[in-house]
Order: C-alpha cells, then sequence, then structure tokens
C-alpha cells in the first residue's frame, strides 16, 4: 500500500505540470535578464536596469567590488539604492578578512549583521552603510571579469535568514552575464578615458576629418556610426546594414536633423558600391532653373553662361550611389524627368542628344509626408512608389531620449578641441532630457557647441534653450536627489502637473508629457496619493 502510494504521488500529472510550469517561469525569468544585460557598457545603463535586477534577485541593496590585476587592492565599482556616502574612492587590501572569504568560497556567502559591526574594519565601509540602513545580511559571490579581474557581487537583504536553493540558484546563473557586462564597462570606460587623452593631446583635427551631426567621427576610411543604445536605433541600424548589401532604391523619412545623411554614409559603407563615390545633391538647396544642369549635366553653349561642357551628379556617381536629399522639394517638371532616368537608366545632358548609360544606385531622402504630398498633387504618385522600395523612417530624438546622455558625451568630446571635454551638472541634464528638441541632433549639437563656448569652468551649470512648445509655465526642474522609485515618481508626476497647471488630458497635458494614457495617469495619482486638485502654484 506504501508503495502504491508513493508511486501514485510520484506520478501525480498535476504535480508533474505544476514542476515543469515552475521550471520554465525560472528559465524565461533568467532569459530576460541575461537578455537586458547583454547590451550593458556603462555604469549608467546599469544603475537603470536595477529594478528589473531587483525583481530577479529581491535584494535591497547592491554593490560591486573589482581588483587591479596584481590583485593587491580592490575598490568599489559599483553602488545602487544607497542614501549614505558611497566610500567609492576607498581602496582595501585583498588580504582582508571579506575579499579572502569571498575568493575562496565556491558558493555565495552570507554575511549577518551582527558578524558586519563586530568586525567593521574587516569588510568595506559601505557595509556598515547598508546595515544601518536595516540590512540583515549581505550575499556575496567572488567571480572572475574575462577570466583575469576577480569581482565580487554583494547583495543586501532586509529580512533573508539564510540562502535557499532557488536564490542560490538565480545568483550563480547571474553572475556569468554580470561578468561580461562588467567587462564591457571595463573597455567602455578605458576607450573613453585614452579618447578623452588624445582628444586634449592631440591638435585640432583637419576639416576634412570633422565629424557628422550626432554621429561618430567618419573619414573615407572609417565606418560611419550612428550614436545610441536604443532600441529605436539599434533597429534602425540592423535595418540600414541588411538592406545594404542590396540594390534598392531606398526612401529615407525624418523630422529635419535626425541624421538621413548619415544613415545613407552606412548604406553606401556596406554595400557593394562601397569602392566608388557617394554624391550628395540637396535638392532643396538648388535653384529649379539650374537643378536638371546639376543633375544631368549640360553642353557648352547649351544656355547662357554654359561657357564649358559639365559632368554632371548622375555621371560623377557612375558606380556609384546618389544622395537626393528633400527630394520632396524637387518641382514636379524634374520629378518627371527624374522617373525617366530611374526607368531607362540613361540620361541625356541638357543641351545633348546623346543617351548616356549610368550605373547609380538612388538613396532618397525627405523631411516631407510624400504619401501627403501625393495627395495634394505635389509629388508624382509613379516616381514616389519607384524611389521607395525600402522605406526607413528615423525617430525623432523625443522618442529616443535614452540616447541623450550617449550624445551629449559625444558632442563633449567633439567640441572640447584642445582643452579637456566639459561636464554637465545634474540639473542641466535632466532639462537636456525633458527639452522637445523640435530640431533633433542638430539642435542639441549646437546647444552643447553653445554652451560650451560660454562656460569657463569645468562643469556646464547653465544652458539657453528655445522655447519647449511640449511645456506650459515654468520649466523649473525638481531636485533628483536619490531616493526611493515611489518618491522620485510621486516628484515627477507633481512636476509635470505644475507645468501643466494641473492639465491631465489634450495635446499640452501631463499624460500626453509623460507618454501614457489619462486614466493611466488618474490611477497613479491615486496610488501615489496626488489629489485631483493638488495645489498649484506659480513659483
Amino acid at each position: 500500500m506504501t508503495i502504491m502510494q508513493h508511486t501514485a504521488v510520484g506520478s501525480d500529472p498535476q504535480a508533474i505540470y505544476n514542476r515543469i510550469q515552475q521550471r520554465e517561469i525560472e528559465q524565461l525569468a533568467q532569459i530576460a535578464i541575461q537578455q537586458k544585460m547583454a547590451p550593458i557598457h556603462t555604469l549608467a545603463s546599469l544603475d537603470l536596469l536595477q529594478n528589473e535586477i531587483q525583481s530577479f534577485l529581491g535584494q535591497n541593496w547592491l554593490s560591486l567590488f573589482i581588483a587591479d590585476n596584481q590583485e593587491v587592492n580592490y575598490s568599489l565599482l559599483f553602488q545602487s539604492k544607497n542614501k549614505s556616502k558611497t566610500g567609492k574612492e576607498e581602496r582595501r587590501s585583498c588580504k582582508d578578512k571579506f575579499f579572502k572569504e569571498c575568493i575562496l568560497s565556491a558558493e555565495p556567502t552570507l554575511f549577518r549583521a551582527s558578524e558586519i559591526l563586530k568586525a567593521d574594519k574587516s569588510f568595506p565601509t559601505n557595509f556598515i552603510s547598508a546595515v544601518q540602513e536595516g540590512n540583515k545580511t549581505i550575499v556575496s559571490k567572488a567571480f572572475r571579469v574575462h577570466d583575469h579581474y576577480w569581482a565580487i557581487l554583494s547583495l543586501g537583504y532586509k529580512r533573508l535568514e539564510h540562502i535557499d536553493p532557488q536564490l542560490e540558484y538565480r545568483i550563480n546563473n547571474f553572475i556569468p552575464q554580470l561578468g561580461i557586462s562588467i567587462g564591457n564597462i571595463l573597455m567602455h570606460e578605458r576607450s573613453t578615458h585614452a579618447a578623452l587623452i588624445n582628444m586634449a593631446n592631440s591638435p585640432a583635427q583637419p576639416r576634412g576629418l570633422q565629424q557628422n551631426e550626432g554621429y561618430g567621427k567618419k573619414s573615407e576610411a572609417s565606418e560611419p556610426q550612428m550614436i545610441g543604445e536604443s532600441n529605436l536605433i539599434q533597429a534602425i541600424k540592423s535595418q540600414l546594414k541588411t538592406v545594404a548589401r542590396s540594390e534598392m532604391n531606398l526612401l529615407i523619412q525624418g523630422e529635419s536633423g535626425t541624421g538621413k545623411e548619415v544613415a545613407t554614409q552606412i548604406i553606401h559603407h556596406f554595400s557593394l558600391r562601397s569602392a566608388r563615390p557617394l554624391i550628395k545633391v540637396n535638392c532643396a538647396a538648388i535653384a529649379p532653373t539650374l537643378i536638371e544642369s546639376e543633375l544631368f549635366g549640360h553642353e557648352k553653349g547649351s544656355f547662357s553662361g554654359a561657357v564649358r561642357r559639365k559632368i554632371g551628379k548622375f555621371e560623377q556617381a557612375h558606380g556609384g550611389t546618389l544622395f537626393l536629399d528633400e527630394i520632396g522639394d524637387l518641382p514636379l517638371t524634374l520629378q518627371a524627368k527624374l522617373l525617366r532616368v530611374l526607368q531607362e537608366k540613361e540620361i541625356e545632358r541638357v543641351g545633348g542628344n546623346i543617351n548616356i548609360a549610368i550605373d547609380v544606385r538612388i538613396i532618397c531622402a525627405t523631411h516631407k509626408d510624400l504619401q501627403a504630398e501625393v495627395k495634394a498633387g505635389n509629388f508624382r504618385s509613379d516616381l514616389y512608389y519607384r524611389i521607395s522600395a525600402f522605406p526607413v523612417t528615423l525617430p525623432s530624438l523625443r522618442e529616443r531620449r535614452e540616447d541623450i546622455p550617449h550624445l551629449i558625451q559625444h558632442f563633449l568630446l567633439k567640441h572640447a578641441g584642445e582643452k579637456p571635454p566639459k561636464q554637465m551638472s545634474k540639473k542641466v541634464l535632466q532639462r537636456l532630457h525633458l527639452h522637445s528638441w523640435p530640431g533633433n541632433i542638430r539642435e542639441l549639437e549646437h546647444v552643447i557647441a553653445r554652451s560650451i563656448l560660454l562656460t569657463e569652468d569645468s562643469t556646464i551649470k547653465k544652458i539657453a534653450l528655445l522655447p519647449d512648445a511640449d511645456f506650459v509655465g515654468e520649466s523649473k526642474i525638481p531636485d533628483f536627489r536619490l531616493q526611493t522609485l515611489a518618491n522620485f515618481e510621486k516628484e515627477y508626476i507633481l512636476w509635470v502637473l505644475h507645468n501643466c497647471k494641473a492639465r491631465i488630458s489634450g495635446p499640452n497635458g501631463a499624460a500626453t508629457i509623460l507618454g501614457i494614457p489619462a486614466t493611466t495617469l488618474q490611477s497613479k495619482m491615486k496610488k501615489l496619493g496626488i489629489g485631483k486638485k493638488f495645489s498649484y502654484s506659480k513659483e
């Protein structure tokens, strides 16, 4: 009977299903955190991921320590969720009790608050602060970064009594990806430091090596790069590299200043035509009477002032790529001629009577809505479908705000000249992050360059921005001090409501600015204790 009962329990379908389901949930959680950790290469991006790490490991406090390559000293690399002084500059001997116990243990090591307070000199200073903030135990695990540097992950818990199997399993599975991310962070910091030294010590760059707006350095031999790590930009990069190897005509759309020319450079760089020229034409910058000659060339004497034969842009781009910027401003008469060239693969110079075969890939760009222009009769529908075989829409800077810190760092380096790059104060960074950027990356670059010029100190504490149409009223920046996420969210929502004069919905309402439905905002306000008629002052 006992054997039968044991067999029945062991083969219970519901119990088996529950175990399988639990295992799948655990695997999905691990995959999710690993995918979010994979692209991290800065401490700032690691800090943004603290909520996800806390959901996975359940800690109230987290610290990362790193040893030097001789394993003489170790110091604090990163710390989160700590209101007191971090003590990041503290360098401790690798012979102390804490470090030795961690590297000698193959499993996570648990240190209790009483042990830490009793032997306080044996532990990093921030352990004392963590205990004083209510953490009863600290779990630490040592690991290697790139098989070279020792690092230690320390997790503070307020209610944990012992390390259960699930937590141990999660820590051990979290460590490998964390090691990769820390390695990427260290390499990024070293490369940035080297760039700062080179920028400070090297003479100003010649004009031929100037950088494109919002993107990396570009020379004829270097790879053009988009700066940014957002999902939107990563998707755009993937799109551009995928289509680059084809011969499809592209239409790149987006607001002014979003980087359409650099997207074209990326496509040409990765195309089979990269060894041939990339010729650029701004259709909006050429007088309508001259654009035909500019594109197709002209023969000597074909019109007044044509004293010699001119080779047009199509012929110059033979075998390569022709970039027609602001194609939406091309006159209708020229649109018909351009369509014929795309269909017949040949041109005829102005004043000439010989058809010249051309082999050119066309990339067009515009800030206009060409479909609306077609409906309005301002753009030929047959030409639109000919040039838009592969449409790409570049996001505005408002849609990729997480890339603003990367762009700021890039422009601070770019416009530093022979001097050390300046830094931005916290309030200025917050103001730049919240601006609507109607001029996109180009506007951001101009703002940074102007601020560098007008700031004598090493830190930029004031910045001049054009009026921001997305905000109504005062633009005072709240004090984003270290605090709980709930308090931060409450203060931020109150600040937005203040700037919107308590308007919740509508084009200039708080919900629109926050990018959430009005009903969601009302729910958040109720949860955070923000009354519908919160006090509004003009201070």
